[in-house]
């Protein structure tokens, strides 16, 4: 039996998952952007290395809400991003 015909409403969990991937995602999509253009994957000599940083960073800011509804709980989505954010972090004042 589906969810609509049973009357119950949405889980209220999904716009919490949501909100944490959007916003939570941004600097990780900053950091991973950076890490993987400039940290030392592409050579310094690539003419488009800003660029491809720029729409890099587009692209992992999109997927973040995409992977946030993958987390079985509020408190895991919260927890992965929060970890997430703290590694990317380190890596980038490791390579900075």
């Amino acid at each position: 039996m589906s969810r609509a015909s049973t009357g119950q409403a949405a889980p209220r969990h999904l716009l919490f998952k949501g909100l944490t991937g959007f916003l939570l995602g941004f600097p990780l999509a900053l950091w991973l952007s950076w890490l993987l253009t400039y940290g030392g994957l592409l050579p310094a000599y690539v003419p488009v290395r800003d660029q491809i940083a720029m729409w890099l960073a587009v692209l992992l800011w999109g997927a973040a809400p995409c992977i946030a509804f993958l987390a079985q709980s509020r408190r895991q989505c919260a927890i992965a991003f929060l970890l997430a954010n703290a590694a990317a972090f380190a890596a980038w004042r490791v390579l900075q």
